[in-house]
């Protein structure tokens, strides 16, 4: 009796250890890929960049210049089969592209400020790490 309750208590013990981890989702793990350069479209900067049902960006590293700047975010995922994406800034007022759902896209212009480099996020899968940055030179 008392081994069969040290044998439960075990694998109840092995069962909740299996199932707190810390580590992180294959998802997670996924790099960041590519950077692109704007390209002037009728006197706009222009860029654009894709999200599908990997959560990533492609590119996540935009460069521009100071001036108007045109970002058009893609969503290559299948209508119906996939998640929506935006891309938010933490400190850059105006620049947010709206959310684009499977299957469409979306954009924003806006003034690119003073040089620096400027963090953004898919506000819906900042926990899998869909982030990027814009270099504005």
């Amino acid at each position: 009796m008392v081994s069969l309750r040290r044998a439960s208590l075990a694998v109840a013990v092995l069962a909740l250890l299996a199932g707190c981890s810390n580590r992180e989702s294959p998802t997670n793990k996924r790099p960041q890929a590519g950077t692109a350069t704007a390209s002037p479209v009728d006197g706009v900067q222009q860029i654009v960049m894709t999200s599908g049902v990997d959560l990533r960006f492609h590119p996540s590293t935009l460069v521009v210049h100071a001036g108007k700047v045109r970002i058009i975010l893609e969503n290559t995922s299948k209508p119906g089969a996939g998640p929506p994406h935006n891309v938010i800034f933490s400190k850059l007022p105006g620049a947010d592209v709206p959310l684009a759902t499977a299957g469409s896209s979306e954009s924003v212009t806006f003034t690119a400020p003073a040089p620096g480099t400027y963090n953004f996020v898919c506000s819906i899968h900042i926990a899998q790490g869909q982030t990027g940055k814009l270099i504005v030179k």
